[in-house]
Formats: structure tokens, C-alpha cells, sequence
């Protein structure tokens, strides 16, 4: 069993030859099930309470796979030395009443905290709510976006036999936090540490072009107030969204094979019976994923005016220096611009 386990949980995205000057031998990412929900009113404490159900759950099904975190004063803790302590609702509350912004907190299957800033980990969780309002007018309680994300390993489902066990956990946290928008299903989990996902990010390009079926999630929540962030087999859209792409009808018009379950507030798509990677070398394109895609397109961020999702899916030869904002030169504006159409049409 163990043997079956390890196989199921080995998919990781190699560092490629020839990128000695940047001291990468560990592997660039690690590939298994997803979730990230982009939520509202963080700051209510009906709202804090569901996102600590969902953390707390999240820690059961792990269990013995965590063996580390970072907790709400933003401190590394080893659970063989601390014991696991999760953040609850009193630990919100009294982050919110003493005038913090946010609350954060992580989990991590990372054993030590060299492992956990370089190693991409096999589990992960990362938490955000919003508390306050922050001094930049552009923000609000009303509308800024929390968010909830994280990994398992492939092991965890045997989405061989059913992948109806990831669904229903993935509808169960909908019907918890509402999220405004969100996604599920394959996806790439990235090193703990900030500074590292920057470097690794622009080699795993070659990867995202290979496999459409991946996603990297992306937790630049203040851009997804009015846009969504991607699409995966599981697709979260709220009422407005869906008002924007024509109504529920439009998503139960797809047909039965994208099944639509409604949460308080929004609906959950699913793009065909199980999660698909897809290789673009084998002419093999998630054909489900595309109808989702051009469906949603409207709902996606426009080129002008944002990296994303170059924020984390650089072009593959982009210089040292590049930067993924209008800012840029004409060239690398150009390039980028390019990159987002291809993105965008990648179940093409």
C-alpha cells in the first residue's frame, strides 16, 4: 500500500537543466489536488467560525501528514516540538479587536523550516480574512476578498474509483464561506517560501503549456473582486458572476455532462465525471475544461492592465528582469500580452 501511495504522491515538476546560477536542485513544484475559494466579509464572526470548520477539518483528514505551520502572529512552529495548534475563532477575535488588518494561517506537510522555504509540500493550507479596513480607499469589508486554499496529495482520493469524496468536501466548504468565486482539481503547489516561488515560477511555464489541465492558484485576492482567477474541474462562480455569463441557465445549459450544484449565493460546476490533466504533446486537450473556459471568459481579467496570471506563469524566455506590468517596455508588454491569449485559449 505504501508502494501504491508513494507513486500516487510522487508527481513532481523537475527543475530543468542548465539554471545552475540559480541554485535550484529541489523539485519546482508538486503536483496534486487543489482548492482555492476567494470569499466575502471576512470580518463577520458567522463567517470566521465557518472558516475555522473549514480549517478544522482540512486538519482531520491530514492528521499525521502536518508537521508544521505558521500561526496567526506569523510564527514557524515544528508540530513535534509546539504540538499542532490551529487557529480557532477566540484567536480571530482577538486579532480583530486589538486592530490587526487580517488573520493568516498555514499548514504545511514541510518537516523542518529549510523544507518548508524550498521543498514544495505535499499537503498545504493557507488562510487569509480579512479583519479591518485597510487605509487604501480601494478596498472595503463589504467587498474585499479572503481566501481559502489547499493541497492534498493524489493519495488522499482515489479518484480512480470516485472523485465524488473531493466534490462533496469542495461543496461542503462553498456551502460554509459563499466564495465569490473559487476552483478545484489539479494543480501545482509551489515552495513556502516567497522569495523561492518567485524564482521557480517562470520554469514551470513549459509544464502549464504541456498540461492544460493544471492550474496554479493565485492568491492576489484583491484582483478577484471582479474577476475569476482560472478554471479547474470543480468552478466556483457566485450570483453576480453567473448574472454576468447569462445565469445558472447558461451553466445548465451546457448539459449533463457538467453537473451544476447550487451553495448559498453560487453555484459549483463540474467540468465532466473526474479531474483531467491533459497533454498538449499527445493532442490529449480536456475538451470538458474548454467549454468551461469559453463560457467563462468574460469573467476572466482583461490583458491590459494586469500581470496575471504572468504574476505566476512567466513567458518561458523571459529575461532575468522581466516584468509582467504595462509598465514595461513594448516588447515585454507585447510578450506578455501573448502569453495571456495563449493562456486564455490553452483548451484550444
Amino acid at each position: 500500500m505504501e508502494d501504491i501511495r508513494a507513486g500516487l504522491d510522487g508527481f513532481t515538476l523537475p527543475a530543468p537543466e542548465g539554471i545552475h546560477k540559480w541554485d535550484i536542485t529541489e523539485p519546482l513544484g508538486q503536483v496534486g489536488l487543489v482548492c482555492i475559494l476567494y470569499f466575502r466579509n471576512g470580518h463577520l464572526p458567522e463567517i470566521q467560525t465557518a472558516a475555522c470548520e473549514c480549517l478544522r477539518e482540512y486538519a482531520r483528514l491530514v492528521g499525521k501528514d502536518i508537521h508544521s505551520y505558521t500561526d496567526e502572529n506569523d510564527r514557524f512552529a515544528l508540530v513535534k516540538k509546539k504540538g499542532l495548534v490551529l487557529l480557532d475563532e477566540k484567536k480571530v477575535r482577538d486579532l480583530q479587536e486589538g486592530g490587526n488588518t487580517a488573520a493568516f494561517y498555514g499548514l504545511y506537510s514541510s518537516a523542518t523550516r529549510k523544507e518548508c522555504a524550498v521543498v514544495p509540500p505535499r499537503f498545504l493550507l493557507d488562510m487569509w480574512l480579512l479583519l479591518q479596513t485597510p487605509t487604501n480607499p480601494y478596498f472595503s469589508l463589504e467587498t474585499q476578498i479572503s481566501y481559502f486554499y489547499v493541497s492534498f496529495a493524489p493519495s488522499l482520493f482515489r479518484l480512480d474509483e470516485s472523485p465524488t469524496p473531493f466534490a462533496d468536501l469542495v461543496l461542503r466548504w462553498c456551502e460554509r464561506l459563499r466564495p465569490v468565486s473559487g476552483h478545484a482539481g489539479w494543480g501545482i503547489t509551489l515552495p513556502g517560501n516567497s522569495v523561492r516561488r518567485h524564482v521557480v515560477r517562470r520554469f514551470i511555464t513549459p509544464y502549464l503549456r504541456r498540461f492544460p489541465g493544471l492550474t496554479m492558484p493565485d492568491t492576489c485576492f484583491p484582483l478577484f473582486q471582479e474577476h475569476i482567477g482560472d478554471i479547474n474541474w470543480l468552478t466556483m462562480i457566485n450570483e453576480e458572476f453567473a448574472a454576468r455569463i447569462g445565469g445558472p441557465q447558461r451553466l445548465r445549459a451546457l448539459g449533463e455532462d457538467f453537473p451544476v450544484v447550487e451553495y448559498p449565493g453560487g453555484y459549483m460546476v463540474q467540468a465532466g465525471p473526474r479531474p483531467e490533466l491533459g497533454d498538449r504533446d499527445k493532442g490529449d486537450i480536456p475538451r470538458f475544461y474548454g467549454k468551461i473556459q469559453e463560457l467563462l471568459r468574460p469573467l476572466y481579467p482583461t490583458l491590459q492592465g494586469t500581470g496575471y496570471p504572468t504574476d505566476f506563469a512567466l513567458p518561458p524566455n523571459a529575461p532575468a528582469d522581466y516584468a509582467p506590468t504595462l509598465w514595461g517596455s513594448p516588447d515585454m508588454i507585447e510578450e506578455r500580452d501573448r502569453f495571456l491569449h495563449q493562456w486564455l485559449h490553452r483548451f484550444e
